[in-house]
């Protein structure tokens, strides 16, 4: 999958969990306050389902923004293929 196709589809996903219209493109965890622990919890868990992704205790900690999400995507897609 391109790399702007995995951006939208991510930034897609984490503005619905955190029910924002605009998600700035450097968000994270560190610099948004909806972006909390259940947050985190949510995204990771959708993340999973929609990118089939194996997160584990390894890559947990990958996933505090979209730039990280999106750069552990990739490295999940290049493993497997």
């Amino acid at each position: 999958m391109q790399k702007n196709k995995i951006n939208k589809k991510v930034e897609v996903l984490i503005s619905e969990v955190l029910n924002i219209e605009n998600l700035p493109l450097d968000a994270s965890q560190e610099n948004m306050e909806e972006w909390d622990s259940i947050a985190y919890l949510t995204i990771i868990a959708m993340l999973e389902e929609k990118f089939k992704l194996k997160i584990n205790q390894d890559n947990i900690n990958n996933f505090g923004s979209v730039q990280g999400i999106v750069k552990e995507i990739e490295l999940c897609n290049q493993i497997k293929l």
